[in-house]
């Protein structure tokens, strides 16, 4: 049989869109076969999908046969194979070359098709805002500019005129005011820019003015506006077709959350009282010191062991992870803050397992979500297992 067969699984002979896969298959010589079957899987079961010969000739002399694999559902590697049918025969074609047997399932194609996330987030050109230094607007209401002491920092915040210069005395408890109506009011200026989609640092209730230190997950700091504040800007963003992502820190809680109360605010927390129904949401040594992230003690790590912190960070249904994506708020993602540091017992220990149920948290309430981690370094291993859409240092 004086035939030729070209394919890798590579463009131009495989070509993915949103729902199929296109498979190529190049053909010379004499003697062509009658049909052309394309042998895959779907969920580990064979299935023969027809091939069609093609009009055009990718080069003179070369037929081309197509067929499509559909990628609605199924894993994401797909195994694939060429069966050529005569009248009086049938060979296989493989990255072998050609046979009379079937080959083996590892003896195939293969072509690995990641989940490369909601269509919207590569068109974006995203804006990052730090809140508190973005834009101040006014009137302001009186809890924007309450002074409180700042246990971690050791002294009371600091409260700047907007036009103060930027020192580096006190760099945690010093308030410039900004907030989300500033942000808000500067939509026309940052649309102008060509921006399209705003991802903002921390907005959570927390002591500190990066707000990394969460005392509240379920509410917007006074200090940036509140939840009404948010609402706000979510609809304004909306108005103007303009994607809003949210900061995730849920590797740790800030050490006056009321799940951990080092302060003793009565709340029950698990820092002083082992009785405490949040004192399996942390880790704790044999003296009872808190397990905390890199050594800063107003940052205790969150212990995923418990199956009650899964449920309330992402599982259950109205989870934290879930909360923000419903409306009202619509939020369209989470950049999730050191997320290859989380995990259980103080540590790392089943990271990918709890980033992947995140993810899929998100996914079941809102498909189009935007996932992106946090990594100090090469974050392959998670984009590569599909647990979250981005990665970013």
């Amino acid at each position: 049989m004086m035939l030729n067969a070209w394919h890798l699984p590579v463009p131009p002979f495989v070509k993915q869109s949103k729902d199929q896969l296109l498979i190529t298959l190049w053909l010379t010589g004499e003697d062509p076969p009658q049909r052309i079957m394309l042998r895959t899987e779907h969920d580990n079961e064979e299935m023969s999908v027809p091939m069609h010969k093609q009009r055009s000739q990718p080069q003179p002399g070369v037929t081309a046969w197509r067929a499509a694999i559909d990628l609605s559902s199924g894993q994401p590697r797909r195994r694939y194979s060429f069966k050529l049918l005569w009248h009086d025969r049938q060979r296989w074609f493989t990255p072998q070359g050609f046979s009379r047997m079937p080959p083996a399932r590892l003896e195939q194609f293969a072509v690995d098709v990641p989940d490369i996330g909601p269509q919207w987030a590569a068109d974006q050109i995203f804006y990052q805002i730090f809140p508190d230094r973005f834009a101040r607007s006014l009137p302001r209401e009186a809890e924007q500019d309450h002074v409180y002491y700042h246990h971690a920092a050791g002294q009371e915040i600091i409260l700047r005129d907007w036009d103060e210069p930027v020192t580096a005395q006190a760099g945690g408890s010093t308030f410039y005011g900004g907030d989300l109506d500033g942000i808000s009011e500067k939509l026309p200026y940052l649309k102008k820019l060509g921006v399209t989609a705003l991802y903002l640092n921390p907005v959570f209730k927390a002591p500190s003015v990066h707000k990394y230190d969460t005392e509240d997950y379920r509410h917007v700091d006074p200090q940036f506006g509140g939840d009404g504040a948010l609402l706000r800007l979510r609809h304004n963003t909306q108005q103007l077709g303009m994607r809003l992502v949210l900061d995730g820190v849920f590797n740790h809680s800030g050490d006056s959350h009321a799940w951990f109360d080092r302060h003793n605010r009565g709340t029950g927390g698990a820092c002083h009282n082992p009785e405490s129904p949040w004192r399996d949401w942390y880790s704790f040594s044999d003296d009872g010191t808190a397990l905390d992230w890199l050594g800063y003690a107003s940052l205790p790590k969150l212990d995923y062991q418990s199956e009650s912190l899964v449920n309330e960070i992402y599982r259950g249904e109205d989870s934290i992870v879930r909360h923000w994506l419903k409306a009202p708020w619509s939020m369209d993602g989470w950049r999730l803050d050191v997320v290859h540091m989380l995990g259980e017992a103080g540590g790392a220990r089943n990271n990918m397992q709890h980033v992947a149920g995140i993810t899929e948290a998100a996914k079941e309430t809102q498909p189009e979500a935007y996932i992106v981690g946090e990594h100090f370094g090469d974050a392959r291993q998670w984009l590569q297992a599909d647990v979250e859409d981005a990665a970013m240092n």
